[in-house]
């Protein structure tokens, strides 16, 4: 009796509940049990993910001394962005950080770089000193006003410190920035800068910002301490206007990020209850429906960004994406890239491509999307190879992919349950040639089998992009 596993249109991201055990045999052919760094943004095929490459003077080498963490999610001129980190304001395209008299520019007495936004032809950027924070101006002729916030003529003010700061252009004209349980505006038109436009409860501490159909998200934790602390979040909308917030989306955990993709406003938020407790969500009414759930850690509000239709964020030093490349694709949750080093700050796409900070506390990096990740694997579900007393061999297996190329190698192994490799085997340029299939001949005895696909061994150029797996095998009574 023949029996047969077919695996294409890898777009199935994650199976179900993967965090859950090393063999996951629940959800569809086409999910995995576990990826690192896979690009799934073909829904017909699976290969590595990018590679980062550091813009020129994107290093400590160069001008980078500090992990960047706001940077303008959109161009604030033809190849042109800011990003804050530390106690400096950077300026870059998409290929260089720039080195020149202005920039990188040094804020005074500034520790902690939060955010950056372009509102009325001025860039702004908020920031923590030793005991409170404040708000800078730069005029786009390189005139920076590091205390603007705290010294302006109309009722200037200081930023309450150690809590994040997130900046908002919003799309009734106005500045905001969160101050702990403040939301504080600017009115440019009328040049006016108030500290506390909307007051939120005493202690609950302002996570993130966003503007979608009309009003203000306030994204809070409550009492907004980290680690294993149950916190109560909560999504205050505003109207911009009245005296108090219209309503409150509650949440039980704590809240890292809000986005708005499409008009909807998405959710980042952690239930300390489960090791995949991380999830991603979006606002219904007053409720949130969960979408996707993920390991690592929480992104903060400079942790996410938007790339080929899909939302990307930073968790646990790596890039994870959720969504779809087309209408008529199912949405799925995958693993894409690496975030560089083990300490992330912030992501954004700016000019098409992600561009990504990170540091080991001795080197920086501000790097973008470039080439192929070698640090590559896909380990599909597990699948039972046996019916009901019966004994099980595989036979076959049939690997398709796209021609090769120089350098280009995948390696696989069948493997069971119990961790025992199966078979082993290799795709590659070198010994195969230009091929666009292969076939091997496992002969072996499997109760349960899952194909592990690993680029370790294979090309930051030419990558090995898989379209389909046959599996053949036969039992015996």
């Amino acid at each position: 009796m023949k029996w047969l596993v077919d695996i294409d249109n890898f777009h199935g991201g994650f199976c179900p509940a993967f965090w859950t055990t090393t063999y996951n045999s629940y959800g569809n052919k086409n999910q995995a049990s576990d990826m690192k760094n896979i690009d799934l943004t073909s829904p017909t095929l699976i290969t590595q993910g990018p590679g980062l490459a550091n813009l020129i003077n994107g290093t400590q080498d160069d001008v980078i001394t500090s992990n960047i963490k706001g940077m303008l999610e959109y161009a604030q001129a033809s190849d042109v962005s800011f990003g804050i980190g530390g106690s400096r304001l950077y300026k870059f395209s998409s290929t260089t950080v720039a080195s020149t008299i202005d920039f990188p520019h040094i804020i005074s007495n500034a520790i902690d770089g939060q955010d950056v936004a372009y509102y009325r032809g001025k860039v702004y950027y908020s920031y923590n000193k030793a005991s409170s924070g404040d708000i800078g101006q730069l005029t786009l002729s390189a005139m920076f006003d590091d205390d603007w916030g705290s010294t302006h003529t109309t009722t200037g003010f200081s930023l309450q410190g150690g809590v994040p700061h997130p900046l908002l252009a919003a799309g009734n004209d106005m500045l905001y920035c969160g101050n702990k349980n403040y939301l504080s505006s600017y009115d440019g038109m009328n040049d006016v800068i108030t500290e506390q436009d909307l007051i939120l409860a005493e202690d609950v501490i302002i996570q993130d910002l966003a503007w979608a159909n009309n009003r203000l998200w306030i994204a809070t934790n409550k009492p907004g301490i980290s680690g294993a602390n149950k916190n109560i979040a909560s999504i205050y909308i505003w109207d911009g206007n009245s005296p108090s917030w219209d309503e409150e989306v509650v949440v039980m955990g704590r809240i890292g990020a809000i986005f708005v993709k499409a008009g909807t406003v998405f959710v980042f938020y952690e239930d300390i209850t489960s090791t995949g407790g991380f999830k991603l969500g979006y606002i219904s009414g007053l409720q949130i429906v969960d979408v996707a759930q993920f390991t690592g850690s929480l992104p903060e509000f400079y942790q996410v960004t938007e790339y080929k239709n899909l939302i990307i964020w930073i968790s646990g030093g790596k890039i994870w994406a959720w969504g779809s490349v087309d209408k008529d694709v199912p949405a799925s949750l995958f693993q894409i890239a690496s975030a560089g080093y083990a300490t992330t700050g912030g992501i954004s796409c700016p000019f098409g491509t992600p561009i990504v900070s990170s540091t080991d506390s001795k080197n920086y990096r501000l790097a973008k999307f470039s080439g192929y990740e070698v640090s590559c694997y896909w380990y599909s579900m597990n699948f039972d190879a046996t019916g009901m007393f019966r004994r099980s061999f595989i036979d076959k297996l049939k690997i398709n992919f796209e021609k090769l190329a120089t350098g280009a190698r995948v390696d696989y192994t069948l493997k069971d349950n119990k961790g025992t490799s199966l078979k082993t085997g290799t795709i590659s340029f070198a010994t195969d040639g230009a091929i666009t299939t292969k076939d091997f001949y496992p002969n072996c005895e499997a109760e349960n089998f899952r194909i592990e696909l690993n680029w370790t061994n294979g090309s930051a150029t030419n990558p090995v992009a898989i379209r389909s797996i046959r599996v053949e095998g036969h039992y015996l009574k």
